[in-house]
């Protein structure tokens, strides 16, 4: 197929027709349009589409760049760039323009061997983002990380440009912010999260603190949000602000993914540990390294099982989507199962008193022990079930407001509108009795000591506590064969990439 896959026309909404996720009877919301066959590389792991559109430079640094951009050259990057995916594999990066008609062509960029690394084994590129300098908007960079080492990657050059240590242990997500693309955050297995300005050259030593009696800057491990005495890197980023793990008030596991706050200065972090912590972050001062270790919301009693993926809905409205978990019956060590993992949608009720309306934010955030220990600021809104093969979960927002949830499974994807998601089913509560007379000698006469007889399980008919299922959509790929990987979203809910090991297909809405 030689198509283009161009935004200007192909991929503009027709006002005609409800698009497909406010159309519940539609049954195929997307048809199959391109299949790319990568057959040159051992396996795939993560993927990225292109972000940006026309619209968004009004939107990116609160339209600082706007009346710079307004001379077409926004438009030209744009329509270079539209489109393209960047895939992490084994030990490799590739940029796939999926538009025939652009000129641009594939980019291949083999990861750099670095003493951090295994010597003579190959590292897989688990995670990837697109980032935009703030002084050089017209020219888009690639994020992407090999074990604990980070690599910017100049698309146009088609070299890397920079590299970055700091973590101590795998890197699991990278997420850019949503309008200063400049800045970025890397999780990962060494508890923390870091997050780099691109704008900024790496330090050329360490910046720690004096902890005293010592007058010399600590020289403490990553988790705790400390550099090493080597040096951070070279090129461009620098890591601007650490929010360390331990027991004070950050994770206690490793850190699976993130999400920076649309408009305030905020990021969400969940993790291992079965916690969605919520941090205050600033990244105004480039000479100032900062550390944080108590957030000003977690909260281990949303979920039953490693938390997978957040983001945010709304200003103090999150989703949020766990794992399976291992339970086990009545006590019993060799009676266990796996319960469904679930997705939930829950509110933050303390944003209200961080971030009170119509006053000016302060500098300095800080709560108290109730917020960065167990708190019990949130209400939930929504809880679903998830199947147990799912793989991957990706939520975008579309160009109508709405909030797209797919989920990738071993042949299909299957799509869901946060909007359609049915509240709770709350137990009801006991009817009123008069208490029943209790003959306690009677009762004392039927005890047994001995007694082990054990209730029959009963099937349960109702689960209380989670919301009925929702309207959903399925994209059925062929020949997947149990490959899919992952999938996501683009050009406003309006293009699907579904990411298999060596294969990507494209899909348009029908």
């Amino acid at each position: 197929m030689e198509e283009s896959l161009d935004d200007s026309d192909q991929m503009v909404a027709d006002d005609s027709n409800a698009p497909w996720f406010q159309d519940p009877p539609r049954s195929k919301p997307f048809t199959l349009f391109k299949t790319v066959d990568l057959d040159f590389v051992e396996e795939c792991y993560c993927t990225a589409l292109f972000p940006w559109s026309e619209q968004s430079s009004s939107a990116l640094w609160y339209g600082e760049k706007d009346k710079e951009l307004q001379d077409g050259s926004w438009k030209q990057m744009i329509s270079d760039w539209s489109g393209a995916l960047a895939i992490g594999t084994l030990d490799s990066l590739l940029v796939i323009p999926l538009n025939a008609s652009r000129s641009r062509k594939g980019l291949s960029v083999s990861v750099p061997k670095q003493e951090q690394n295994t010597p003579g084994k190959k590292t897989p590129v688990m995670a990837v983002g697109w980032a935009l300098p703030f002084e050089s908007p017209l020219e888009p960079l690639i994020v992407f990380s090999a074990g604990s080492i980070l690599y910017i990657l100049d698309p146009v050059k088609g070299k890397i440009i920079g590299h970055l240590r700091g973590h101590g242990g795998p890197i699991t997500s990278i997420v850019v912010h949503p309008t200063h693309p400049y800045l970025f955050c890397t999780t990962s297995r060494d508890f923390t999260t870091r997050i780099y300005d691109l704008t900024l050259s790496p330090r050329q030593g360490p910046d720690n603190p004096c902890w005293p009696p010592s007058k010399v800057p600590s020289l403490g491990g990553a988790p705790h949000g400390l550099q090493a005495s080597e040096l951070e890197g070279m090129g461009v980023g620098r890591c601007v602000s650490v929010l360390c793990g331990g027991p004070s008030g950050g994770h206690q596991a490793a850190v699976l993914s993130a999400a920076f706050h649309p408009t305030h200065p905020l990021i969400a972090t969940c993790g291992l540990d079965r916690a969605v912590k919520i941090w205050s972050f600033s990244a105004s001062s480039p000479n100032k390294f900062t550390r944080e270790d108590k957030p000003l919301f977690s909260s281990s009693r949303i979920h039953k099982a490693r938390i997978m993926s957040v983001s945010w809905l709304s200003t103090d409205t999150l989703v949020t989507h766990s794992a399976p978990a291992l339970m086990r019956r009545r006590g019993r060590k060799d009676d266990i199962y796996y319960e469904d993992g679930t997705v939930t949608i829950f509110r933050w009720i303390g944003f209200d008193r961080f971030f009170p309306a119509g006053q000016n934010i302060g500098k300095v955030f800080r709560g108290c022990s109730s917020d960065y220990q167990e708190s019990s600021s949130f209400t939930l809104i929504s809880t679903s079930s998830l199947p147990q093969q799912t793989r991957h979960v990706h939520v975008t927002q579309t160009f109508t407001g709405d909030y797209i949830l797919a989920l990738s499974l071993p042949d299909n994807v299957r799509l869901y509108n946060l909007a359609n998601f049915h509240p709770r089913v709350i137990a009801p509560d006991p009817p009123e009795r008069d208490p029943p007379e209790r003959d306690i000698e009677s009762e004392f006469q039927n005890v047994r000591l001995d007694d082990e007889e054990e209730e029959e399980d009963q099937p349960i008919t109702t689960f209380f506590g989670k919301s009925p299922e929702p309207q959903r959509w399925e994209v059925l790929v062929p020949g997947a064969q149990g490959s899919v990987q992952a999938c996501v979203l683009g050009f406003g809910g309006q293009l699907l990439v579904t990411l298999e090991k060596r294969r990507v297909c494209i899909w348009r809405e029908t």
